[in-house]
């Protein structure tokens, strides 16, 4: 299961992200955006693990923080050889899967509804999505970069909160960007998104759901969702 997560993880950056060679590890740069979760690395399937220098110079080249996103288990010598080059563990997360969602509806006075490429709604989902995560306002790049695979909660017709599902590989697919603003938080809004995200999903041909979550509140809203904790995963990073 480490295995076939880590291929469908590659899979799906390599769809959307340019892959730059760097030594034992390929970094894959997003194409309008510097920002560093936009922008990681990945150990390259069978190659002996190095010292990240040609990672290191290949971001800091493209003006980006050097970062690697990884299973663990797939890869377990790959933190402490870094460590000399500078990098720390940025994050050390709980990655969980879903095969079989459980119920969840909607809290009252919440609608939900799908954001597909023509959606009128795609501008205040990605805005509502930003506000969640802290961030500012999207570009008109990333409007346009809108996959369609989303799904939004309104109330009283103003967006509130999001979730997204990722491009479907082997039947597996990844449960992102769930987010709710600050103000409508803890209503059960988050669970009945990644729900309805994952019911999305599941309709265009998934099987098996993956997400991580932000914090262990968080991983109980996922678990009633019928997520199970499956596996680790390592972000590292060369502080800026």
């Amino acid at each position: 299961m480490n295995h076939r997560i880590q291929r469908y993880l590659r899979a799906a950056v390599e769809s959307t992200r340019e892959p730059v060679p760097a030594g034992a590890f390929v970094l894959y740069v997003h194409p309008h955006s510097a920002h560093p979760f936009a922008n990681y690395a990945i150990p390259a399937d069978g190659a002996a693990i190095d010292d990240g220098a040609a990672l290191v110079a290949a971001a800091r080249e493209r003006g980006l923080v050097p970062r690697l996103e990884y299973i663990e288990p797939c890869f377990p010598s790959v933190e402490q050889a870094l460590a000399p080059s500078g990098f720390t563990r940025e994050g050390r997360l709980r990655l969980m899967s879903c095969t079989a969602l459980n119920p969840w509806q909607a809290p009252a006075g919440v609608k939900l509804a799908e954001v597909g490429l023509s959606s009128p709604l795609v501008a205040d989902t990605l805005t509502a999505t930003n506000a969640a995560f802290g961030d500012g306002p999207p570009s008109d790049a990333d409007v346009a970069a809108w996959p369609g695979r989303g799904v939004a909660a309104l109330v009283d017709g103003r967006v509130v909160g999001s979730a997204s599902w990722t491009v479907i590989i082997d039947g597996i697919t990844e449960i992102a960007g769930v987010g709710v603003i600050e103000t409508m938080r803890r209503r059960g809004i988050g669970g009945a998104l990644t729900a309805a995200a994952v019911r999305g999903a599941f309709a265009a041909g998934a099987t098996l759901a993956i997400l991580t979550p932000g914090d262990d509140r968080t991983a109980r809203v996922y678990q009633r969702a019928g997520f199970t904790d499956t596996t680790t995963m390592l972000h590292l990073r060369i502080p800026d």
